[in-house]
């Protein structure tokens, strides 16, 4: 190993990088890999390819919206593209008048939003009707459910009409007319969102050589339903569409008069959407659809990874991204040794390889391209001093402000990390001898980071807007439900911003902190717990607060979240982003606390440390993951992991300590010394006086 003691400079620095961070990456990556992750497509009566794959269930999510953004091309679905090929027949007899002629519908009542685990009752109303839609009375009327042995009988009333409550099901109407019996059939259960269409018949005009029927069809939610085939006859599955309905769900069906009973079919080609995780139901141009709950980024950044079968690697290409920019910006801000040690601490962290084994979820993308995007920025600052690379730096900072966006359109809470670079940006102004140097120097790379934000921000916003109603909204305020209020579907409407959604920090957030987070991370993300000895070292520099400010905002926004813990390890992903600056400022400070060589021992035991708890806490993390059904909602480590903490902790705040003892007796023994050379200098200056 490469010697990290009293020189200023790495030996052989390019062998040391090359080959322990190479060698970290590629065991931590295999032994995240080695661990049994189930991905591929749905089969069966799932829709056709859909892909799928992961442990938590939020990740079918996440690759279920993947694949309809990448099949359908669009970035929500119409609720009647949800589900199989939609069919519904309707018959109808045709007299030698419009007042023999007998017409049927069913209408079902809508739903009050019942709990998930409410089974409700509908109502059901079989209306029978002639050619003037006047309503006819004494037609026997029965509704079947033959699995269940459901049956109920009646004849409609003087308005034609016939009424029965029904459980949760799928149903068979027959109207008994004088010459056979009209059926319908219809359903009172949608699961998944699939909900029917209803084809109704109505005379429209009467002629002597024939009649016209109009044939209007209506999704159950989205009224007026175009382009659906319609068909005739029992044998219409071998057979030609007569035309398909207009823009408001109507086809005209002329017929020649005469005593008949006709078979009309309405069928609805789809998309077959099964709702992945996470799907939420919103309007569009007054049409409710099915939409994303969690931004769109991640599931367009899966994309290419799956069509070229490397989905399994997306997290270790996420992994190299965050690597490369933590060494980058603590190189850049700190120097070569703290941005080996800092990469290291990345590359073993048992939260970044728990987050790693999830391909499925954002988070480690988040992380990692947010870094990116500040280590971008702050390079382009940094060497903006150049007049001949102008350019150069304003696009290394116009692809910061990208990066950190497209983090941000991952998740939307990783908008707090542009604190960091904020503060990083407004202490140097503030700090600055000359303000109007300081404009020359960093305008352009933050003018054109500033850019790159807005660029892909605008684009989020608009998103937002088109879809949730507001720039500040988003799909975790939508309800994934429908009801009715005086007979019109309703739908929850987000009256709160995201942030007045979830920023509301109570007592028993504080209880939940104490008792389940910290605990967690007390093992999962060590480097958290010694950050704060960087951050005393170097509290008088802007960098330290930039990391302060990076890391800080996204630890308080989760920490006060009462549900965050409840799931454990998993939930500890929320906090990765305050990976990458812990990990800087730990690193200074093991720096800082062997800079006198006479730790260089005990630096490389606690590295061992530090990297052994983070591979056994990656382990316990993914093997709960694996076998959460038969471990339980339990964070239950192994006693050797709160061993291993421990040492780790009593190691490196002992260090500190005695570093700052000894640091004050030098600095008392320097006074001394100098006072006594004073004394001495005035002494001998007496005589001459």
């Amino acid at each position: 190993m490469a010697n990290l003691g009293n020189s200023g400079t790495v030996k052989n620095p390019f062998g040391f990088v090359f080959t322990v961070l190479i060698v970290l990456f590629l065991v931590s990556s295999a032994f995240v890999l080695s661990f049994p992750y189930p991905v591929g497509e749905m089969k069966g009566p799932h829709p056709q390819g859909m892909w799928n794959g992961g442990i938590i269930p939020d990740e079918h999510g996440y690759f279920g919206w993947a694949w309809i953004y990448y099949t359908t091309g669009k970035l929500y679905v119409p609720l009647e593209e949800v589900g199989p090929k939609k069919i519904q027949q309707v018959d109808f007899f045709i007299g030698d008048s419009p007042e023999k002629c007998i017409f049927a519908r069913v209408e079902v009542s809508g739903n009050d939003v019942p709990p998930y685990w409410d089974v409700t009752p509908r109502n059901v109303t079989v209306s029978v009707y002639d050619g003037d839609n006047g309503g006819i009375s004494g037609m026997r009327i029965k509704i079947t459910e033959e699995r269940r042995g459901l049956q109920w009988d009646g004849v409609s009333d003087e308005n034609g009409a016939f009424s029965a409550e029904v459980p949760p099901g799928f149903y068979t109407v027959m109207v008994y007319t004088p010459d056979l019996p009209l059926k319908i059939n219809f359903a009172t259960d949608y699961p998944n969102l699939n909900y029917p269409i209803i084809a109704t018949a109505m005379l429209k005009s009467w002629r002597g050589a024939g009649a016209e029927v109009n044939i209007h069809v209506d999704h159950y939610i989205n009224r007026n339903l175009k382009d659906v085939k319609i068909y005739t006859g029992f044998d219409w599955e071998n057979s030609e569409p007569l035309g398909e309905t207009d823009e408001n769900g109507n086809f005209s069906l002329t017929i020649p008069v005469q005593q008949k009973m006709y078979h009309v079919v309405a069928v609805k080609e789809t998309e077959n959407i099964m709702p992945p995780a996470g799907s939420v139901i919103t309007t569009v141009d007054g049409e409710y659809v099915l939409a994303n709950r969690w931004p769109p980024g991640y599931c367009y950044f899966i994309i290419p990874f799956w069509l070229s079968h490397t989905v399994h690697l997306i997290t270790m290409f996420s992994c190299v991204v965050a690597s490369i920019s933590v060494y980058m910006l603590s190189k850049r801000l700190y120097g070569e040794k703290t941005a080996i040690l800092a990469t290291m601490f990345v590359l073993a962290s048992g939260l970044g390889m728990i987050v790693m084994y999830s391909r499925g979820m954002a988070d480690y993308a988040t992380m990692a391209f947010s870094t990116a995007g500040i280590a971008l920025l702050v390079e382009s600052m940094q060497r903006s001093e150049g007049k001949n690379n102008n350019v150069f730096h304003g696009l290394l900072g116009f692809f910061g402000g990208l990066s950190l966006a497209f983090a941000v359109t991952m998740r939307y809470s990783t908008v707090t990390v542009i604190l960091g670079p904020l503060a990083y940006i407004l202490i140097g102004f503030i700090r600055s001898k000359s303000y109007t140097d300081t404009l020359k120097k960093d305008a352009l790379p933050v003018l054109a980071f500033v850019l790159g934000l807005i660029l892909v921000g605008s684009l989020l916003a608009i998103y937002n807007t088109n879809l949730f109603g507001g720039p500040l909204n988003s799909g975790y305020q939508m309800s994934t439900r429908l009801g009715t209020e005086n007979g019109n579907i309703t739908i929850e409407t987000p009256e709160k911003t995201m942030f007045e959604e979830y920023f509301h920090p109570s007592w028993d957030s504080l209880h939940n902190a104490v008792g389940r987070i910290l605990p967690q991370l007390f093992l999962l993300l060590p480097v958290l717990f010694i950050a704060p000895i960087g951050m005393f070292l170097d509290f008088r520099k802007r960098r330290a607060w930039m990391m302060f400010f990076w890391a800080a905002p996204t630890l308080l926004l989760y920490i006060q979240m009462t549900w965050v813990g409840q799931i454990p390890y998993e939930d500890m992903r929320y906090f990765l982003p305050a990976l990458p600056p812990a990990a800087i400022l730990s690193a200074h400070a093991l720096n800082h606390l062997r800079r006198e060589g006479r730790y260089d021992i005990l630096t490389y035991i606690l590295l061992v440390l530090l990297v052994g708890m983070g591979f056994l806490a990656a382990y316990c993390g993914i093997h709960w993951q694996i076998h959460r059904r038969e471990l339980g909602p339990f964070f239950r480590p192994p006693l050797i992991a709160f061993i291993i903490a421990g040492l780790t902790y009593v190691l490196v705040y002992g260090m500190a300590f005695k570093r700052a003892f000894t640091g004050k007796k030098q600095k008392l023994s320097q006074r001394v010394q100098t006072r006594l050379r004073e004394n001495i200098t005035d002494g001998e200056a007496a005589p001459g006086e």
